[in-house]
């Protein structure tokens, strides 16, 4: 969600403003174990959240709700659930933390299967600190990929404003690793390099599926199961691959792509936070 989106339902409804403040002050962590995916935006958080929910215990939706974004949670609606229904669930929270709660056991309780709700928000990852803290049993899988080759793609993706610039882009990227370089160790943040999942996924996705606690089946891996979702159906190039075989075709693309001038302007500023991740400066 940009800025303008949000400022213009603050317009439309402004007395949601001070309860979406104290909203955002939990007086409870929750006892709950979701599964959050995040990332700086083109890093693989889609194709990473779509081989997730190809398997019948993870639930999630096809589009990013945004949930911990600054939007006005008073007035999110989500397709799955009724207006009247969404209403009476926020009736009983007290705070976005226990919403969340309700709202994904609300999805949970529609899918015999489901044990977990997986949320796909990539700048969730500027949440991160606030998301670990008071989300302390769920895991958080953070995707990152070479910036230079994200850049790449978010120039090409009319959603990722930031796309429109290197500069813009390298500052972006650099805030959203960033986020979660500060957080250092965690037990329940994996970090999962977009290459290694591109380069090795049978391998990569067993690594998830361990440290969400649950068992890899082999239909995570297979085109025809995860690409099975609505994101897939949108015809636009940037999400063509998700119905394909997965492929490290994207490494480095950046070296095709990007001018000397580009690639030497994105590593001045975010060349340390490359380095992080083992990535050739």
């Amino acid at each position: 969600m940009t800025l303008p989106q949000i400022i213009n339902q603050f317009i439309k409804n402004p007395s949601h403003l001070p309860k979406n403040i104290i909203w955002r002050f939990p007086r409870h962590k929750s006892s709950k174990k979701h599964i959050f995916v995040l990332g700086a935006p083109r890093s693989g958080t889609t194709l990473a959240k779509l081989i997730l929910t190809s398997h019948p215990h993870l639930i999630g939706p096809g589009y990013e709700t945004a949930f911990f974004t600054y939007g006005d949670i008073f007035s999110f609606r989500f397709k799955g659930i009724k207006g009247k229904k969404m209403d009476e669930l926020r009736q009983n929270s007290h705070d976005i933390v226990e919403f969340f709660d309700v709202f994904t056991q609300q999805i949970l309780s529609q899918h015999p299967e489901g044990k977990y709700y997986v949320e796909k928000t990539p700048q969730h990852v500027l949440q991160l600190g606030f998301l670990t803290q008071y989300f302390p049993n769920s895991k958080f899988i953070h995707m990152v990929r070479d910036g230079r080759d994200a850049y790449c793609s978010a120039k090409y993706h009319k959603n990722v404003v930031q796309g429109s610039d290197v500069k813009r882009y390298a500052k972006y990227w650099k805030k959203c690793v960033n986020s979660r370089i500060k957080l250092g160790e965690k037990d329940n943040i994996l970090d999962i390099k977009y290459e290694t999942l591109a380069s090795a996924p049978e391998t990569t996705i067993k690594t998830m599926m361990s440290f969400i606690g649950e068992t890899y089946i082999p239909q995570q891996l297979e085109p025809g199961k995860y690409a099975n979702n609505s994101i897939t159906k949108i015809k636009t190039p940037v999400f063509a691959k998700l119905a394909s075989n997965i492929t490290d075709s994207s490494i480095k693309r950046h070296q095709k792509e990007l001018s000397k001038q580009e690639i030497e302007e994105f590593n001045r500023i975010a060349g340390q936070s490359l380095r992080h991740f083992g990535y050739e400066v």
